[in-house]
């Protein structure tokens, strides 16, 4: 074989180590990069637009929550407080039910479910010769007031 061969040979298999190398290097970040958590998340609680080019944002990282000024060319720091930790709204939900629940016992409601049957919010009843009716679209007397208002709007 000639001596220009095999220097090319070498230099193909050094260079296939080379890039094999890279390749496995490159996986081995990424994977590690991963997995590690040493960066905080950062999360997008909530953004408002203000403007075209300009708007406000609270995002939380690191424990803290911060409300940002984000215009085309600037972004301001306008507050910054602790993060609350709030409760998981399944886990929220959960407790208001189990609260319900031991009121109706305590209170000794049987509704048959264990929950506060619901609160009666309807008016009292209505006064000597006024109709339950009264105030809604279904009342006669709201038909004949806005047609009195109509027509005197007219005849002004």
């Amino acid at each position: 074989m000639d001596d220009s061969a095999v220097l090319a040979l070498r230099v193909l298999v050094s260079l296939g180590v080379v890039l094999g190398l890279l390749w496995w290097l490159q996986r081995r970040l990424i994977r590690g990069r991963a997995s590690s958590g040493t960066e905080a998340p950062i999360r997008v609680l909530s953004r408002q637009v203000i403007s075209p080019k300009a708007s406000v944002v609270v995002l939380e990282t690191g424990g803290q929550r911060f409300l940002l000024g984000v215009t085309e060319s600037n972004v301001n720091v306008l507050h910054t407080s602790e993060a609350v930790e709030e409760e998981a709204p399944d886990t929220a939900f959960a407790a208001s039910l189990e609260d319900a629940s031991n009121a109706a016992q305590e209170s000794g409601q049987s509704s048959g479910s264990g929950l506060p049957r619901r609160r009666d919010t309807r008016r009292t009843a209505p006064a000597q010769g006024a109709s339950m009716l009264n105030g809604s679209i279904l009342s006669p007397d709201t038909w004949r007031q806005s047609a009195a208002f109509l027509r005197r709007g007219r005849q002004e």
